[in-house]
């Protein structure tokens, strides 16, 4: 597959993520014009509100239109929110939320892979289960806000995130969670979208890391999404996924960008 089907694939693979986001609350918003993403979620913060632009490459006056509509849709809504900016495409949007001072919080190399990983033995008294109950959404969920932390979500934001685990049952979402003597350790989920299929969601919580249990639930869903037909497998990798990532052979094609602004 060329590289600009690569990025294109990938760009509408995270604008769906961000779309699940507000699913996955009743109180979510999606509202899309114009090229323009924007999503509401539970709450003020920019973890649970953001946008993405999908248009073509643009000139500085467009980018200044994009982040005009971006600002006043959270304003009306008195709201925190966060813009992920592709760096193939997105240059000027970039440069205005920088000359706004928006936080840069990540500038996450958005890699890919295509080929299945091999598999590493789990150390004994670990089981990796595939999820599809409610119960297990909550597993989920709880690794998942013990382990951000250190990305700064206070748990706070994760309660509401995933206050509905129901929502996440869904026939396009593959969540496995690691579990080590019964306890929920580590997890990973993909979301299949436009021939493709993306990792978000990866943690361990914190007594359970340097064991390799991330690498094993990433290699379980990338490999699942392949068997399942997957075109290939892209993510948007933290600084601390992306050394491990790139040793399984994850291959950067681009960068995401994510600035933020917090509600005043």
């Amino acid at each position: 597959m060329n590289t600009d089907n690569i990025l294109h694939l990938s760009d509408l693979n995270l604008a769906e993520f961000i779309r699940e986001m507000a699913r996955w609350n009743a109180a979510g918003e999606i509202w899309e014009q114009n090229d323009l993403v924007l999503t509401k979620g539970a709450g003020r913060s920019p973890i649970t509100n953001s946008a993405m632009n999908l248009s073509p490459a643009h000139d500085a006056n467009s980018g200044s239109d994009t982040f005009d509509r971006i600002q006043s849709f959270y304003g009306a809504r008195q709201s925190g929110f966060s813009i992920y900016i592709r760096k193939h495409a997105d240059q000027a949007l970039e440069t205005i939320c920088r000359q706004k001072d928006m936080l840069q919080v990540s500038d996450a190399p958005g890699m890919m892979v295509d080929m299945q990983i091999p598999c590493k033995q789990l150390p004994s008294g670990m089981e990796i289960r595939e999820i599809d109950d409610v119960a297990g959404v909550v597993d989920f969920a709880s690794v998942m806000m013990q382990s951000y932390v250190s990305l700064d979500m206070p748990p706070s934001i994760g309660e509401k995130i995933f206050a509905s685990p129901e929502r996440l049952l869904r026939p396009y979402n593959y969540l496995v969670v690691a579990y080590d003597k019964g306890h929920p350790v580590t997890a990973a989920m993909v979301i299949f979208s436009h021939s493709i299929a993306g990792i978000y969601w990866v943690g361990t919580v914190q007594n359970a890391r340097g064991k390799g249990l991330a690498e094993a639930c990433v290699s379980a869903v990338t490999n699942e999404a392949l068997r399942r037909g997957a075109a290939f497998v892209a993510l948007q990798a933290s600084k601390y996924g992306e050394p491990i990532y790139r040793r399984m052979g994850f291959k950067e094609f681009t960068r995401y960008p994510w600035y933020m602004r917090f509600y005043k």
